[in-house]
């Protein structure tokens, strides 16, 4: 039973992250969605628009700035207790978890953070589109990163489940076999 606790807890704690990420990603995507999907050509205020909204968010007060670190330690703190009981289902499933999540944050560090910083220092509209572009791309790729940790976090938490359920069958059809003798 406190294993199972255990596993629910960190699930709980990974997929509030994963979500609350997604939040985060998703009021982006209104500005995002013009540099993948649309043409630029089409929408004349985007660049515009987008370079505001990022030029903002680099101006931001500090602490607005730590809320996502706040997120991710969370995250950390749930694969940690994954990890801690070294089964193999856990090495294999947090493991592809931390993998994903150390790969959204370098995607984070070596292309939107780089690309909000030129963008606040440039005005020369192709390179702003090119930077905006590399954000929305960035974007994109941390989202199904995200995503990939949600899949392997469910999937773990339903197999987990399985097994305790067959277990407790296992032992129920047990204690009926000794009854009956």
């Amino acid at each position: 039973m406190p294993r199972e606790r255990m596993q629910s807890a960190k699930v709980v704690l990974i997929l509030c992250s994963c979500f609350f990420a997604y939040g985060t990603y998703w009021s982006d995507w209104s500005f995002d969605y013009y540099f993948l999907w649309a043409n630029l050509a089409d929408h004349p205020n985007a660049i515009a628009r987008a370079t505001q909204y990022y030029t903002n968010q680099l101006d931001a007060p500090d602490i607005i700035k730590y809320i996502p670190f706040a997120n991710l330690m969370i995250a950390a703190v749930g694969l940690s207790a994954g990890l801690a009981n070294m089964t193999d289902g856990n090495i294999l499933f947090d493991g592809a978890s931390l993998v994903l999540m150390l790969f959204g944050l370098s995607t984070y560090a070596t292309s939107v953070k780089p690309a909000i910083k030129s963008i606040s220092e440039t005005e020369i509209k192709s390179e702003l589109a090119s930077n905006l572009k590399n954000i929305a791309a960035a974007h994109f790729i941390i989202t199904l990163a995200i995503t990939g940790i949600v899949g392997l976090q469910i999937t773990h938490y339903v197999l987990n489940k399985r097994a305790d359920n067959a277990e407790k069958a296992e032992a129920i059809a047990a204690a009926a076999a000794k009854k009956s003798k």
